[in-house]
């Protein structure tokens, strides 16, 4: 219990301070560059992917909102992978856990949206994450089209991502 709080302060006060580091995270605004170690073990470098639109998630295993959106963004990711005309991809960045608890997460609800982890909560902080679950779109050219911060249903996915596909 004592080391749950500690863990909470501390992602506390890294959520609190992200905004001092943070860059300008706002729609129109070019989406800060980041490389993320895939689950699959490849180096994924966010301004690789211009050309296609990315739907950037924010999420954690112990977040109950993430728990009950992950279904859809599961769904979602899916149906563009089996799409090879895609304008969009998922890609969900696991942010204040550890590999070991993402990789079992994942494999214990039969996840396989592309992510990773956000080890040392890099990412979060260059997208000054201060909630999740978080989704950012991206247009192809590297913009921050859209910014959602809590949980979306699927009603509001297919909204937000409309310009892309629809569910």
């Amino acid at each position: 219990m004592k080391n749950i709080k500690h863990f909470l302060i501390i992602v506390t006060l890294v959520l609190a301070t992200s905004s001092l580091f943070a860059q300008n995270i706002r729609e129109g605004a070019a989406a800060p560059d980041f490389t993320m170690t895939l689950s699959s073990g490849e180096q994924l470098k966010l301004s690789d992917c211009k050309g296609t639109a990315v739907l950037l998630h924010f999420w954690a295993t112990w977040c109950p909102p993430c728990r009950v959106e992950l279904p859809e963004m599961n769904k979602l990711a899916e149906k563009l992978n089996a799409n090879p005309n895609a304008k969009l991809q998922f890609l969900a960045v696991c942010i204040s856990d550890t590999e070991k608890n993402r990789a079992s997460f994942m494999q214990k609800n039969k996840y396989t949206f592309s992510g990773g982890l956000d080890s040392d909560n890099a990412i979060a902080l260059k997208y000054n994450v201060q909630g999740i679950p978080m989704s950012v779109l991206i247009s192809s050219d590297g913009k921050i089209e859209k910014i959602h911060v809590g949980m979306m249903n699927k009603t509001q996915l297919a909204e937000f991502i409309k310009s892309y596909e629809t569910l």
